[in-house]
């Protein structure tokens, strides 16, 4: 259990970063076009603190899934808010949109690693799921709007 939050940790910094980027990039360069704050965005970021977090060190045993809701909603709700990309009146919905692909994205991602991990091929399960993960949220993106 001494791992238990480190998933939300790699979470909080990948999204924290690129909510920093997203802020100096309309700061100093206002006529740059953005791509939206949408799914496929959190999914992306989701997936890059899945795979971090499988790469970073030895295998949680057992997710607090209660902890890992509340600390992924958190997340997304005070780094959108904070970076001014999320409108007050939008800020429920964005949240609980992202908290829920969020827990999709790591019950499933984590469950596909650990059925990839036993074979040979088990040091790229992670890069493969989340490339995987990420195609079938492109794909199912359209169901969603």
């Amino acid at each position: 259990m001494k791992n238990a939050y480190r998933l939300n940790t790699f979470l909080a910094a990948v999204t924290g970063l690129a909510f920093l980027g997203y802020l100096l990039i309309q700061t100093y360069s206002p006529a740059a076009i953005l791509p939206p704050v949408d799914l496929m965005l959190v999914s992306g970021l989701s997936l890059l603190a899945l795979v971090l977090e499988s790469y970073s060190g030895p295998r949680v045993e057992r997710r607090v899934w209660p902890m890992v809701a509340l600390l992924a909603g958190v997340t997304f709700a005070l780094l959108p808010l904070a970076a001014g990309l999320v409108a007050l009146q939008e800020l429920l919905r964005f949240t609980v949109v992202s908290c829920g692909a969020f827990l999709v994205l790591t019950f499933l991602f984590t469950a596909i690693c650990e059925r990839l991990a036993s074979g040979p091929a088990g040091r790229l399960a992670p890069l493969l799921s989340a490339g995987v993960l990420f195609l079938a949220v492109q794909g199912c993106s359209s169901l969603f709007l």
